[in-house]
């Protein structure tokens, strides 16, 4: 007999969590007629920022990467922004009957302005890049999406409308899954109610990467309204660089090593020193009347004649199933809690009076279990 465990297993096998070097968190804060973008590029070599100024046929930019001319991200003169994060490479082929330029990120940052208009680009043309990676667009109307590419269905284009977004390494579309990172982003967003560098700021700051192995190289804040940028460097959120972006872009090009634009702070021996950071506190707590709604037992979809138990363990809640090794889960909200450690999440489905039907558990895909008892 299949045991939920086994399954839990198989499911966490089918989306291992992204390399500590490959992390990057992205999001917008869209509130108070302001709009931002925050990005903390998490890699293990310094960063590198470069400005080039608008010619014929080419929007001005500002790029941030690590010194091989390829952008990892930016914004151009009309307030458009990206970056792009690391997800596990899916299978992908170009459409035949679509031009496939060799870098449609470099074209839709020199030529459009909006969102809207980056969606048409992608939708006309190919980009292999999508095989291995999604992206970020936001632009100073509020509109942002996520671009990404799913197999089977090809283009998953994922809207902001006009309010905050976060993206990590994980494709929104996939599943109902979202790291630590994207939890905790999520959850200081809501702490704060204003809007502004200072909401920015503690953002990166409560989802930054330290450590030997892999760390937070540089951080940006684009004012996307205004066409300023603020650059911080290891995750030091004390000392900022400030760049109005026009008025850099009415000179000549320009590239700067960011840790030559730093004088104090954090050094690099000072982020190594310390333990890697690989884990997000997203805990929260609920009341015993909450987690007591969530026990009873449930069996999978896919598998109707297994059957495990949740029952209630203290602040956390445990999965039985004879014979296996008991899983234990903790809110991250009031439907959401995350396997310890971390192998997923299972959302709780409720009814209209609050009682709860059934549960999905999420990775790379979705699986579902209704309640029967």
């Amino acid at each position: 007999m299949k045991h939920f465990l086994i399954f839990l297993a198989i499911a966490s096998l089918l989306l291992p969590l992204p390399h500590a070097a490959q992390a990057c968190s992205i999001f917008t804060v869209v509130r108070d007629g302001q709009v931002w973008m925050g990005n903390n590029e998490d890699y293990i070599l310094p960063g590198v920022i470069w400005f080039l100024p608008g010619k014929r046929g080419r929007l001005g930019r500002v790029n941030v990467g690590f010194d091989t001319d390829f952008a990892q991200g930016g914004m151009n003169e009309k307030g458009l922004s990206f970056d792009g994060a690391a997800v596990a490479e899916v299978p992908w082929e170009a459409d035949e009957s679509k031009p496939s330029p060799k870098n449609l990120v470099e074209e839709v940052m020199n030529e459009c302005a909006t969102v809207a208009e980056v969606i048409e680009r992608f939708q006309e043309k190919n980009c292999r890049q999508l095989a291995n990676g999604q992206i970020m667009f936001a632009d100073a109307t509020g509109d942002s999406a996520v671009i990404a590419w799913l197999p089977g269905k090809g283009l998953s284009i994922q809207r902001g409308n006009g309010a905050d977004q976060v993206v990590t390494n994980t494709r929104l579309e996939e599943s109902g899954y979202r790291g630590q990172r994207f939890v905790r982003a999520e959850q200081i967003l809501a702490q704060q109610k204003g809007a502004g560098l200072d909401t920015v700021v503690a953002v990166m700051d409560g989802i930054h990467q330290r450590g030997p192995g892999a760390f937070t190289s540089y951080s940006t804040a684009y004012d996307l309204k205004n066409k300023k940028v603020y650059l911080y460097q290891l995750a030091d959120y004390e000392h900022v660089v400030e760049f109005d972006v026009l008025a850099e872009l009415a000179k000549k090009p320009k590239k700067y090593v960011i840790a030559d634009l730093f004088d104090s702070g954090t050094t690099l021996e000072d982020v190594k020193a310390g333990e890697q950071r690989l884990e997000w506190d997203t805990r929260v707590t609920l009341d015993s009347a909450t987690l007591d709604r969530y026990t009873g037992v449930y069996s999978p979809v896919i598998a109707p004649d297994v059957q495990f138990t949740i029952e209630r363990a203290g602040n956390e809640l445990r999965v039985i199933n004879p014979g296996q090794p008991d899983a234990i889960l903790y809110a991250e909200s009031e439907t959401v809690f995350r396997l310890k450690p971390d192998r997923g999440q299972v959302s709780f489905q409720l009814d209209a009076s609050g009682g709860v039907m059934g549960l999905t558990l999420h990775k790379q895909v979705d699986l579902v279990a209704k309640r029967i008892q």
